[in-house]
């Protein structure tokens, strides 16, 4: 005969008296008379006595726990409610029973009002030790499953409601079909928490959901609405409060699938991308609501997943990276009580969890018995077939049920999810009271000793294999929600966003990216992760760096190919992670072209390709898509061998310079070819000139290319011939493909610029340059080149820029108009960041039109001198024009703003950063003596100014 919580409680507290109990919480509530016992005993009324012990007890209750003072006082009628309810059958009376026709409101009122009465009862029956832990679990997860039934079986019925849903001819089932919810967690094993989540998977079969063929909304739809209302109805914080929070992120791939998914889909997932935690996760699965055929049959088809007979070792290398993972060693300093997390710190539930899981995985194949999905149960099994010794799986069952005892009693304070036991003195005396201690250093000292044997045991776990970079701290990627140990982890490495990190990786141990959806990548990435997150940590901004690397992983194709190479050569890996702190979009690009990452491996090889000859059949967009494709690759390359200081800025622009005159060589040929019948000729010659940077030869990575086509006629049509050859040549240029850009074509220094025809007869060249050129015309002739063209054509262009560069002038005149055109520019263009070397007084621009200015002057008498400025100085020193130690000293400091330029638009790309941190000054100083170890911008500002003043001395007018 059951019997009600307040006489269960008497004869409790009664038995305990008698038997000189020193738990803190009875001994406050034992009763005065010493005849108390002998009602207990009689299973009478034990009166006046027995009420009192009962009043003092819940006194105790209440003045340990704020939220259990807050469920009794807050409903009058609560406390006598409960207190009339019977433990013997588990509180049934309390559980909420259906009513016919409630609508959702009611539902969700009176499921959470009985979530208080309950949560006191188990409560009042767990402090008085009237249960055990396996009752207090057993009587949550019964609770949890009733409501979730109820939950889910109203959602259901509002379903057919919902406008577009057309339900089949057989009209609309009262029970769900064809959609089920399948337990995880504890609630799957029966051992719920006091105020835990509770972790459910949602899956339905489309073709058992009764819909008509013509319903608006499909089966995924509405299994989908169904679910999002039934979590409402659970998870939702009412003025009543809430029910369960609900957890729905075990389902498969949850970043990118519904609450629901088909059977189909996760059969799919599972197969493909199922990782060895998922496995251990179902150890614990079962249907807790829905269509119970269809969940059996999801459980069956999830067995061979979770139970293998065999592992590869693959599988068994990830179960031990995984425990590497989890850092385990012995004597930690991190085992203490007192302010740790008894759940997921060092000797906590998880290790002890883990413990048992990973043993189950290992062996369950082959053994049906320890299949358990209990703790305890499987622990027992693992002892009697002797693959944990007999005291150590006492130990850790010990251990086991005293952390769930305090986890109950941590979350009774606040109703909480919290495993932490705070390091507040008062917190940690009530938690002593409530465990039955006599003081907190009894209680800590206790708990520190059950820390102690789970984490002992944990060390000793099977021997895994050393990691390859130690691992400075727990860093577990696994699951669904973050590991605080690992955020610690992550933050002492120097992360300041710790939670996104480890969101990035979990993504990619999902099979989120490209590169990870196979089993095999993902090992290797598992095992690489110590390293990216140690190498990350030493450099400047290791959060930035990190999502340059998660946009490369993004970008790399399928396969594991990039995952072994860094695995084989951990070098080439540091230099991936080099690029992503120095430049994400240059790491962007070098994940879209892992043929780039392998060629890391001998090196960096700037030398401009030598393109491959066209194939039988190409078509121009062939042609176009296979320049592309070798340029950029190249361009790439360059751009990686100066961030990573493979090669020099001076060889670099070079090579960046010939990879430029060959695509134009190329592509001119191919374009020409394209527009002529086979066997015809053009209407005459053709040449390219090439300007500015392109002449020059110092292209950056980020350079476009200032062109001037020059052509000469020999037959009629000729000019409306090479207006439109000239138009496909800058389309076949600059027009993006498949493969991207290739360079955007500037032909504003063609003659009248932008207002002149894109292609320029021979004769318009020579007239103009000869009668209307401005002088900032004539000193961009002074770093021309010819690229491509017929030889009498270039031989004629040649003598008209020589001719016109070597004409006398005026030094006044052209002195002046220096100075107008650099005043115009850098009030027109002003610097865009400090290091914007080429806009900035006393920058790159000065001393070019310094040196071009000089050789427009000059150059009459002494002849034409080399394109280029550094080349300039050196021929204007050599022949006594400028004096040694200014051209010297001039060309150091261009030396030094060309280094600057080109790392910069390697690693930054076309603007100027705002700041150059330390590990950029270093590789910046690694690539040119020209820097010292001063800071980069006090240089500047000693450069700019020894600019400004040879400026203003070489520029004066009559010098």
């Amino acid at each position: 005969m059951s019997c009600p919580l307040h006489t269960a409680l008497a004869q409790t507290l009664a038995r305990a008296r008698a038997d000189g109990t020193t738990h803190p919480m009875l001994v406050r509530a034992v009763p005065s008379r010493p005849d108390a016992q002998a009602g207990a005993d009689a299973g009478g009324d034990i009166g006046d006595d027995a009420d009192a012990a009962v009043t003092h007890f819940l006194d105790a209750v209440r003045s340990c726990a704020p939220f259990l003072r807050r469920l009794m006082t807050r409903s009058p009628d609560r406390l006598a409610r409960v207190l009339a309810a019977s433990p013997d059958d588990q509180f049934k009376s309390l559980f909420p029973a259906p009513i016919e026709g409630e609508d959702v409101a009611g539902v969700k009122k009176r499921l959470r009002e009985a979530k208080a009465d309950l949560a006191l009862a188990i409560a009042l029956a767990d402090l008085s030790t009237l249960w055990d832990v396996h009752a207090v679990v057993r009587c949550l997860t019964d609770f949890a499953d009733a409501c979730v039934t109820q939950a889910l079986a109203v959602a259901w019925g509002e379903a057919p409601k919902t406008r577009g849903v057309v339900a089949g001819p057989d009209g609309w089932p009262d029970d769900p079909k064809g959609l089920v919810l399948i337990a995880m967690g504890k609630m799957g094993a029966g051992e719920l928490n006091y105020s835990s989540d509770i972790d459910l998977v949602a899956l339905y079969d489309p073709d058992a959901i009764a819909l008509d063929p013509d319903s608006r909304l499909d089966a995924k739809a509405v299994a989908v609405k169904i679910i999002q209302q039934t979590v409402d109805i659970l998870h939702q914080q009412t003025e009543h409060g809430y029910v369960f929070r609900t957890d729905l992120r075990l389902r498969p791939n949850p970043g990118a699938t519904p609450v629901a998914v088909s059977l189909a889909a996760a059969e799919v997932y599972y197969e493909v991308y199922g990782q060895n935690w998922e496995r251990a996760a179902y150890i614990k699965a079962r249907t807790c609501a829905g269509d119970p055929t269809l969940g059996a049959a999801f459980i069956e088809m999830m067995r061979p997943f979770v139970w293998r007979r065999t592992l590869d070792y693959g599988a068994v290398a990830d179960i031990h990276a995984i425990k590497n993972q989890i850092h385990a060693e012995k004597g930690n300093p991190e085992l203490a009580a007192r302010g740790g997390n008894i759940k997921l710190g060092p000797g906590g539930i998880r290790e002890l969890e883990f413990f048992v899981q990973t043993q189950q995985l290992l062996l369950g194949g082959r053994n049906e018995t320890l299949r358990a999905p209990q703790t305890l149960v499987a622990l027992e099994a693992l002892a009697a077939f002797d693959h944990v010794e007999g005291a150590v799986a006492t130990r850790l069952g010990a251990a086991y049920v005293y952390f769930r005892d305090l986890e109950h009693r941590l979350q009774m304070r606040e109703d909480a999810q919290t495993q932490v036991l705070p390091d507040d003195d008062e917190i940690i005396a009530a938690m002593a009271t409530m465990m039955g201690f006599a003081d907190s250093d009894a209680f800590l000292a206790h708990t520190d000793d059950h820390l102690a044997v789970v984490h002992e045991a944990y060390a000793d776990l099977f021997q895994t294999p050393e990691p390859k970079t130690p691992v400075p701290g727990s860093l577990v990627f696994t699951g669904v929600e973050d590991d605080p140990r690992t955020l610690t982890t992550l933050g002492r490495i120097g992360f300041s966003d710790p939670s996104a990190v480890t969101a990035r990786i979990r993504r990619w141990h999902q099979g989120g990216l490209r590169a990870t959806r196979s089993g095999r990548a993902r090992e290797l990435l598992t095992d690489l992760v110590p390293r990216i997150l140690t190498q990350l940590g030493q450099m400047q901004d290791p959060d930035t760096a990190f999502m340059a690397l998660d946009g490369f992983l993004v970008e790399l194709p399928g396969g594991f190919q990039v995952f072994s190479l860094f695995t084989a050569n951990p070098q080439i890996l540091d230099d991936v992670l080099l690029l992503c702190q120095s430049s994400p979009a240059l790491a962007k690009k070098m994940g879209r072209r892992p043929s780039l990452v392998e060629g890391l491996l001998e090196g960096v090889d700037v030398t401009a390709p030598d393109l491959p000859a066209p194939m039988e059949g190409d078509v121009l967009e062939d042609r176009l898509d296979t320049v592309r494709r070798e340029v950029n690759e190249h361009r790439t390359r360059c751009a990686a061998a100066l961030v990573l200081g493979r090669s020099d800025p001076i060889t670099v622009g070079r090579a960046l310079s010939d990879a430029a005159d060959r695509a134009v060589q190329d592509l001119v040929a191919a374009v020409l070819k394209d527009v002529l019948d086979p066997g015809a000729a053009a209407p005459g010659e053709l040449a390219v000139l090439g300007f500015g940077r392109l002449g020059m030869g110092a292209l950056t990575a980020q350079s476009d290319l200032d062109l001037v086509f020059v052509y000469r006629a020999k037959a009629d049509g000729g000019d409306q011939f090479f207006t439109r050859l000239i138009r496909r040549i800058v389309s076949a240029l600059s027009v993006p493909t498949s493969e991207g850009e290739l360079y955007e074509i500037d032909m504003k220094l063609r003659p009248s610029g932008g207002a002149g025809p894109a292609a320029v007869a021979l004769s318009a060249f020579q007239h103009y340059y000869r009668h209307t050129a401005w002088v900032w015309e004539e000193m961009a002739l002074t770093k021309v080149r010819t690229i491509t063209g017929s030889s009498k054509l270039v031989a004629a262009l040649e003598a008209e820029i020589t001719g016109t560069l070597e004409k006398q002038r005026d030094a006044d005149a052209v002195f002046g108009a220096v100075r107008e055109m650099r005043a115009r520019l850098l009030r027109e263009k002003p610097a865009r960041s400090p290091f914007d070397v080429k806009r900035m007084r006393g920058g790159l621009t000065d001393i070019d039109f310094l040196a071009q200015g000089m050789a427009l002057v000059h150059a009459h008498g002494a002849g034409r001198y080399p394109p280029g400025t550094p080349a300039t100085l050196a021929a204007m020193a050599a022949g006594g024009i400028l004096p040694a130690a200014p051209a010297a000293r001039l060309a150091h400091i261009y030396s030094a703003y060309e280094c600057l330029v080109q790392y910069t638009r390697a690693a930054f790309g076309e603007i100027p950063p705002a700041t150059i941190d330390a590990p950029r000054a270093r590789r910046l100083r690694q690539l040119s003596a020209d820097w010292d170890d001063r800071p980069i911008e006090v240089q500047l500002e000693d450069y700019s100014q020894e600019v400004e003043a040879l400026f203003a001395t070489y520029m004066e007018a009559g010098d």
